[in-house]
């Protein structure tokens, strides 16, 4: 069985829309989100899910699946074109409000929930957008660059689906050459992947991060290209 979730006003976003769209009208079941976590319903491992990344992490527990991602794999770092480190939460906190942090930095989540949006810290006015995360919470700092513009790439089976612009000028490109690079020196990549690379202002295609395929936004992929890329991925997770 193929599940969808609803949103909370028990209708289909843009994302499962072209879901639905892909398996066709009677090929799929729609749920919501705390019918599952609830148990109200259970899955196999013959069964396809898309859902938010509570969801997603819930049904991997259940079915057993062991997890693990890297925002950046050391393979692609060379194309990153910026210092990148990981510390903790409240290190960056004591840095802020004793006034010891010098230039802005961009921080986000390491941790599989993310506990809170990625952005570009400035000063302990800024500290709110931590939406409250615990000082123990791993995160990933980088030096701050200008993009002008990015894309979302879907990857399946080491072919780049698709160019979605999702900021900045969408008539500027990104390097094709690079991005297929990049796709051909993660040797042990995942079967289907989100590539988000950009174009800097200093004119390099850099690698932004990478995004599983499990659970992500599609942009202005096709429903076949969305469901091809989901379907691939989670297919990949169960083994």
């Amino acid at each position: 069985m193929n599940y969808i979730e609803l949103n909370d006003k028990g209708k289909l976003g843009s994302d499962e829309q072209k879901l639905a769209d892909y398996f066709g009208v009677g090929n799929y079941t729609t749920f919501y989100k705390k019918h599952f976590i609830q148990n109200r319903f259970s899955i196999t491992k013959d069964d396809f899910i898309a859902g938010v990344i509570p969801v997603m992490f819930s049904a991997m527990k259940k079915l057993g699946i062991e997890y693990k991602h890297d925002d950046y794999p050391e393979q692609l770092r060379k194309y990153l074109y910026r210092k990148i480190w990981e510390t903790k939460l409240g290190y960056i906190k004591d840095k802020v409000f004793n006034e010891y942090l010098i230039n802005p930095i961009f921080i986000k989540p390491k941790d599989k929930l993310k506990k809170f949006t990625g952005f570009l810290l400035n000063s302990r006015d800024d500290w709110f957008l931590t939406d409250g995360a615990a000082d123990g919470t791993n995160i990933i700092c980088s030096e701050p660059v200008k993009w002008v513009t990015e894309y979302r790439i879907p990857v399946i089976n080491k072919i780049p689906r698709d160019y979605c612009n999702y900021f900045g000028n969408p008539n500027i490109q990104v390097d094709k050459s690079v991005v297929q690079n990049m796709i051909d020196d993660w040797a042990d990549s995942p079967k289907a992947y989100c590539l988000d690379v950009g174009v800097l202002d200093t004119g390099e295609t850099a690698l932004i991060e990478i995004n599983d395929a499990f659970s992500c936004g599609s942009y202005s992929m096709s429903a076949e290209t969305y469901g091809d890329l989901l379907t691939t991925r989670w297919n990949e997770l169960k083994g």
